[in-house]
């Protein structure tokens, strides 16, 4: 697990490019100093003229691309700042992250920052002594700002469609169609079991956390290795991106007397939970959903006042709540079918009732003032409808009926009215009878 927290870490770092990138740079430069200074061998003859300068032009050279290195790393810099105040004041600042960690991005600075340092140190070893040779340091640098202004001329592009609203509802979209579609595939592979029946289960001991924060990443395969080894029913009832104190009872465990228990079995479960300062996506679908909604609310906010952009938001809410709609609600069991039942692991699902809680409850709070806004959320509602089974169809009736509630406390003209109403009616008559 920390071996993968780090891994982790280390792709999502903003720091990461550069300093590769640093590095090939200064091992660039020593390997042309020493082709250059015939310290070992001497390659002059098989390098044609074309690409080897005078030492005073490879100096002149070199000045000049330090020089326009500095420069447009210091216009990127300050262009991603304004795009970073600008994401976080007009969308959502758990969105900044999402453009910090695109490898475009990273990888234009790591060009800039190690084009720079590659002039320097050529200049810096570029000696008298080689005055009555031709060199390669000089070409080697004009290669590496035609590299840069090409990565320039990318950046500039990409941030101008980051910037776009449109756009960034696009990535959030994917990217959490994406991870519903891998949590889809790996809860359709389990058997799940209502809640009522997990609930019965005689529980002789409770774990709790071990740290205070949000539940970042759990390591599940390594809990059902747990549950072999001690031939327990391992109970974990929490959820990716849920925070939880260090009171906070995260795992059960239900023994009998063919158990084998040790004083390590806390230890060992908390090892499979990793637990931050911060929510993350790596197991956290709703993460990405939850940016969706803020991205609505801030677009409904009267500062923004941007309406059409909160409806595309609800719109690709309902399509990815859809995809939620016919799983099962209940806790998931991973257990082998030879061992016995009580060598088993039962986790926690994802509660649709809840997540179209979080997702649509303060949408309504905040947009009732505006019909087409409404007019949106019940259409969601009705495209989640559409794949639910029978028991998630209630809940989504639930609240839909909520939400009738709220509207009809609203005094609207009365064609807003009719086509409220309109909505509503048809979403009743389809489903009257299931």
């Amino acid at each position: 697990m920390e071996m993968k927290k780090l891994i982790y870490r280390i792709k999502r770092s903003i720091w990461i490019y550069p300093v590769v990138y640093t590095v090939f740079a200064v091992i660039m430069a020593v390997a042309v100093i020493i082709v250059d200074a015939r310290i070992f061998f001497n390659l002059s003859p098989y390098i044609p003229d074309l690409f080897t300068t005078s030492t005073d032009l490879a100096k002149t050279v070199l000045t000049i691309i330090a020089s326009a290195f500095i420069t447009i790393m210091t216009f990127t810099f300050s262009t991603t700042m304004l795009v970073l105040t600008m994401y976080s004041s007009q969308f959502s600042p758990r969105v900044v992250e999402n453009f910090l960690t695109q490898k475009s991005t990273m990888k234009t600075f790591g060009i800039f920052v190690s084009g720079f340092m590659y002039s320097i140190i050529s200049l810096l070893f570029i000696r008298d002594v080689l005055s009555d040779y031709r060199i390669l340091a000089g070409t080697f640098g004009v290669f590496y700002i035609v590299v840069g202004l090409i990565n320039f001329i990318l950046y500039i592009n990409n941030v101008g469609k980051y910037i776009q609203a449109s756009n960034i509802i696009d990535r959030l979209y994917d990217k959490a169609r994406r991870d519903i579609e891998g949590y889809r595939k790996e809860v359709e592979a389990y058997e799940t079991y209502d809640r009522e029946a997990i609930d019965n289960i005689e529980v002789k001991i409770r774990i709790k956390s071990p740290l205070s924060g949000y539940i970042q990443e759990v390591d599940y395969n390594r809990l059902f290795e747990i549950a072999k080894e001690k031939r327990i029913l391992l109970i974990f009832d929490k959820l990716p991106g849920q925070f939880v104190t260090d009171e906070d009872t995260v795992a059960k465990i239900y023994y009998d007397r063919n158990s084998s228990l040790d004083d390590n079995l806390k230890d060992q479960i908390g090892e499979a939970i990793d637990i931050g300062e911060r929510r993350t996506e790596i197991q956290d679908f709703s993460f990405s959903i939850q940016k969706l909604v803020e991205v609505a609310l801030k677009a409904l906010s009267p500062g923004i006042n941007d309406p059409n952009t909160a409806i595309q938001c609800i719109r690709d809410l309902g399509l990815l709540l859809r995809e939620l709609a016919s799983l099962k609600v209940g806790y998931i069991l991973v257990r082998d079918e030879e061992e016995e039942n009580l060598s088993a692991l039962y986790r926690e699902s994802y509660d649709l009732d809840m997540i179209l809680s979080d997702t649509f409850n303060q949408i309504i709070h905040y947009g009732q003032g505006d019909i087409y806004v409404m007019l949106a959320v019940i259409k969601a509602h009705r495209h989640i409808l559409e794949r639910a089974d029978s028991r998630s169809r209630q809940f989504i009736m639930e609240h839909i009926g909520y939400l009738r509630n709220i509207l009809m406390k609203k005094p609207y003209e009365s064609l807003d009215q009719k086509m409220i109403d309109k909505e509503l009616e048809e979403i009743r008559l389809r489903y009257k009878d299931e």
